[in-house]
């Protein structure tokens, strides 16, 4: 499987918090579950898209192998202080995404998707996260604590927009120039853009942080007040505008470690590879 080049549609706005605990991305508007998907592609596995619900799996998903101890163990090279040879692959029915060094999966995480998360993203607005090969473009701060930008639309979805009339010749044209010099595409187009990978919504993050404050025998060693403790959950559901979201430890490794111009691929469904311990 190759990996490489994408972003998004609509601006991240703040959402509502669910009380069954929730993990955001760019969040959409109130609180809703998504709409029941269509027919089960013959990739996907029967009854994955009945529900957004996604149950937490510590022996995969845990957080008690920090990706910098994976690093150190396994000896992973290094350059300029990002793992060389990493491509990310993003399971959208499985809601996971997996970190690859060379041939090996080296450590999953859980993700939640935008609000619509059936089917590939097409246009602005349409709250979808798109399938096919990106690259991470930018390394931003972002509202929901870190984010690593993809180079959303890629060469496909531009030919997609130029055929379907969402966008221009000359729009079409500088897609390709920015995919061709490794930068992040214009994100202003009708195909969407802002596609990020990143963590929590503040509004989360400033409730942990209270409760972590007011009692810090609450708050995991190592990290920071208002962290969500991904073991302590039992299910939590999509709700971004199309964007990945992780746990804030998640987000904040991946972007210590992964460089731009690393490998994304994003499916709608795939074999789940158990980490190569």
């Amino acid at each position: 499987m190759s990996m490489r080049s994408a972003r998004r549609s609509a601006v991240c706005r703040p959402a509502i918090l669910l009380a069954t605990l929730v993990l955001a991305s760019c969040a959409a508007g109130p609180m809703r579950m998504a709409g029941r998907p269509g027919p089960a592609r013959p990739s996907e596995r029967p009854g994955t898209w009945g529900t957004t619900i996604a149950l937490y799996e510590a022996p995969l998903y845990g957080p008690e192998r920090p990706l910098a101890r994976i690093i150190a163990e396994r000896r992973l090279p290094l350059r300029d202080g990002k793992l060389r040879n990493a491509r990310i692959l993003v399971n959208k029915a499985q809601r996971r995404l997996e970190l690859w060094a060379g041939r090996d999966m080296i450590k999953a995480y859980r993700i939640q998707l935008g609000w619509r998360a059936h089917g590939p993203k097409e246009r602005l607005g349409d709250q979808r996260t798109p399938e096919g090969t990106y690259f991470i473009c930018d390394h931003r701060p972002s509202a929901y604590h870190l984010g690593l930008w993809l180079a959303y639309p890629n060469s496909a979805d531009a030919r997609r927009g130029l055929g379907t009339g969402l966008i221009g010749p000359a729009e079409y044209e500088t897609i390709l120039e920015k995919l061709a010099a490794g930068v992040c595409p214009p994100q202003d187009t009708k195909l969407g853009g802002a596609i990020i990978l990143h963590g929590q919504l503040p509004e989360l993050t400033a409730s942990l942080a209270r409760k972590h404050r007011a009692d810090p025998s609450t708050l995991r060693p190592g990290w920071r007040p208002g962290d969500a403790d991904p073991t302590a959950m039992r299910e939590f559901q999509d709700w971004t505008d199309g964007c990945a979201a992780l746990f804030n430890p998640d987000i904040r490794e991946l972007y210590e470690f992964i460089a731009d111009g690393t490998e994304v691929i994003i499916v709608a469904n795939a074999a789940v590879t158990k980490p190569k311990l």
